[in-house]
């Protein structure tokens, strides 16, 4: 999602943002790094190679990375705390390697361990996290439900092509135990820290409400998720199913948008304010030297090129510092997201369709059906059945199956 666009004006951007402090030291619910985890890297990496990899699909700006990363000669300093003289050694290799990222030996699906992650929670929560809307009275469209029920559809086409496929969640149901309410004193501090108690009562109130419910069911939620994935799935692979939305021009009176395209996403492009948390300035290391950007951006490329061809959709383009363009094909950006992030295996997340487009909410009102039919004067799939058969498509592109 590129924004809140499901929630449109409901939410309020700091809510979901914002430091503890000068020096933030971690990111919400995080936990401070074991930067030993980073030693058997030692000598992995030239240093041209390193600041190579960092600055094409990391971190493009050195003023972004340069307060907490010192490169040298023969080796990289990395700052382990935020305001701390304290400093992790990254040795370099003195000459190149051939190929010191391999892809992996994947020749086809068959064998594959992929893990599938379905977008947010859908049904009852599907208000609360703003990825929810309706218009004169009809089904609501709820992202959660779409991106599951996609990821059924999924599992049994790459399922049949032999590769292992596991769901992050089967039910319109949260992976976390956590529930809103246990977040109570986490969202007081928050506020205290932000001096809200300036607001209007029932001003403040909302917030809080509203920050306990982030807490719940965006930070908690993808944590869990990733538990889950990192020592119970250990896949091979994940794919995030999400749609996207376009931002409504009065959110009081909704109204379809033109618009509609699909892009597809990869690990990067850390800020210098996210690197300043050091559990995000962790977890880009460990991605950038296990290699993991080499496979996303291959299968990047080919789902990207699978959308294309099956939707017939243009490809979004990022105009903001927090993309950044990488791959061969249109439409495969690199964003520093938690879901890409935390799960320690190569992510690619997904993000076809805009869901209150003209083009795709006829779609997504028609529901499951077999075969083509002709929907706006055109004979489609229903958007699901194209949706997974595309990711398919896209995979066995990437695999020259």
């Amino acid at each position: 999602m590129l924004v809140s666009v499901w929630r449109g004006a409901l939410i309020v951007c700091f809510i979901c943002l914002g430091w503890k402090s000068a020096f933030p030291e971690t990111s919400v619910l995080g936990k401070a790094p074991d930067w030993t985890h980073l030693e058997p890297f030692q000598g992995k990496l030239t240093g041209p190679e390193f600041e190579g990899i960092l600055t094409r699909v990391y971190c493009p700006r050195k003023e972004w990375w340069a307060p907490w990363i010192v490169i040298e000669k023969d080796k990289a300093r990395i700052r382990k705390e935020a305001g701390k003289d304290d400093w992790f050694d990254l040795s370099f290799r003195s000459t190149p390697a051939s190929s010191v990222y391999p892809l992996p030996a994947w020749k086809s699906l068959k064998g594959m361990r992929i893990a599938l992650d379905p977008g947010h929670i859908g049904g009852k929560y599907s208000e609360m996290e703003g990825r929810h809307f309706s218009i004169d009275g009809k089904p609501a469209v709820k992202e959660g439900d779409l991106s599951l029920q996609t990821a059924f559809r999924l599992e049994k086409i790459l399922a049949s092509k032999g590769a292992e496929v596991f769901l992050v969640r089967r039910v319109k149901e949260p992976v976390t135990s956590k529930k809103p309410g246990d977040f109570v004193e986490l969202a007081n501090r928050w506020a205290k820290d932000r001096g809200l108690e300036k607001l209007e009562k029932e001003e403040r109130e909302k917030l809080l409400r509203k920050r306990r419910e982030m807490l719940f069911y965006r930070v908690s939620e993808i944590r869990a998720r990733a538990r889950l994935v990192n020592e119970s799935i250990r896949p091979d692979l994940v794919i995030c199913l999400h749609l996207n939305a376009s931002a409504w021009k009065d959110p009081d009176k909704k109204e379809l948008v033109d618009r509609n395209d699909f892009h597809v996403l990869v690990n990067g492009c850390y800020m210098g304010g996210e690197l300043a948390y050091d559990d995000q300035r962790f977890e880009m290391l460990l991605r950038l030297l296990s290699g993991w950007h080499r496979p996303e951006q291959k299968l990047a490329d080919g789902l990207s090129v699978a959308f294309a061809e099956a939707t017939g959709l243009p490809a979004f383009s990022y105009k903001g510092p927090n993309a950044l363009k990488i791959g061969k094909a249109e439409g495969v950006w690199a964003r520093n997201l938690l879901a890409n992030r935390l799960y320690r295996c190569p992510v690619v997340f997904l993000e076809p369709y805009r869901a209150n487009s003209k083009g795709a909410y006829g779609r997504i009102m028609a529901g499951s059906y077999a075969g083509a039919r002709e929907i706006n004067g055109i004979r489609r799939l229903a958007l699901v059945e194209e949706y997974a058969q595309a990711v398919a498509k896209g995979l066995m592109n990437a695999l020259n199956e």
